[in-house]
């Protein structure tokens, strides 16, 4: 039996990689799912619904020898509002600081002309790539190779094919040490960690995103908006958090559904007001988890006619 090599030291750079990665690729590919597979810890919403990612979500993965700094961004598109354009400009902004960049592909579907945005994104960057096959679990084998050889042809980088729901094929055995020549397939982790540069820890012991939890309240609020809503409703909402007081014991949170058009108020108020009672139980519920505290969450549907092209709105979500 092979003796496993011992732990890097992170304070010796010549041992220890660090960098930034950035996650593209088009709606529903499941970046998001990648993201909190990675860091152990759910940062970015999660829905089968696509263009769930609206932001640059960033998320620490720490392994032995290893620091992950992940972007997560928004399901690459042909925009068609200011919202749609400021979710391409972080997809742009996060490729230009990476130090290599992940495209994450949609293994149950075959190439179509949608890929052609991705490979230009692809193309137009100077670092390091990766294609990451996801969803193998969901597949059959034929659609993978089929993706496999397409990608492998236009020599973008090296493919590797794995599961961000069951976790196959994507973290190292140990360390990022793996694979035996060619008889082993190549981890995820493996394959990223080769391609960044030696370099100490870039973000303190146990951190592990630069976002507030004020950001992570307003995403609770939309996922259970994704899970309730259907049809138009919930890609034309939003969630702004208008007050996030963690002072005392109990957290108070007051937040605004911001709605297209008054037809959509209705609807997510419910009749009575039940939808909007069983978004809020279930959000404060989750955020009461996530924090181990008790919260006290008021929410207010407003409608803002055009929204989505609404520079001041946008800028205060974040966007």
């Amino acid at each position: 039996m092979t003796a496993r090599p011992p732990e890097p030291d992170p304070s010796d750079t010549t041992q220890h990689r660090a960098g930034f990665v950035a996650l593209v690729g088009l709606p529903g590919a499941g970046k998001s799912t990648l993201l909190n597979r990675l860091v152990g810890e759910r940062l970015a919403a999660v829905h089968r619904k696509p263009q769930t990612t609206r932001r640059r979500i960033l998320g620490v993965a720490r392994r032995p020898g290893l620091e992950l700094i992940l972007l997560d961004t928004p399901g690459i598109h042909r925009p068609r509002s200011g919202l749609g354009r400021a979710m391409m400009r972080a997809v742009a902004d996060s490729l230009g600081g990476a130090d290599a960049a992940l495209a994450v592909v949609d293994g149950t579907r075959g190439p179509s002309g949608r890929d052609g945005d991705l490979l230009h994104r692809l193309e137009r960057f100077s670092g390091p790539r990766v294609i990451g096959i996801n969803k193998t679990d969901a597949s059959p084998r034929a659609r993978l190779e089929e993706l496999e050889a397409f990608y492998r042809e236009r020599d973008l980088g090296p493919v590797v094919l794995f599961s961000a729901r069951t976790g196959a094929n994507v973290n190292a055995p140990h360390g990022f040490e793996d694979g035996e020549g060619d008889r082993t397939p190549r981890s995820l982790v493996g394959m990223l960690a080769e391609r960044l540069p030696f370099s100490p820890p870039l973000y303190p012991d146990g951190q592990i995103t630069d976002l507030p939890e004020a950001f992570f309240a307003s995403e609770i609020v939309r996922e259970r908006l994704l899970e309730h809503l259907h049809q138009e409703v919930p890609h034309a909402a939003a969630v702004r958090i208008e007050a996030y007081d963690d002072s005392e014991p109990l957290v108070r949170i007051a937040a605004s559904l911001l709605l297209d058009r008054d037809s959509q108020k209705g609807i997510v108020i419910g009749r009575g007001g039940r939808m909007l009672k069983r978004i809020g139980s279930e959000a404060r519920g989750r955020i009461e988890k996530r924090l181990g505290r008790r919260v006290f969450l008021d929410l207010q549907v407003k409608v803002r006619q055009k929204w989505r092209d609404n520079a001041g709105i946008l800028r205060d979500l974040g966007l």
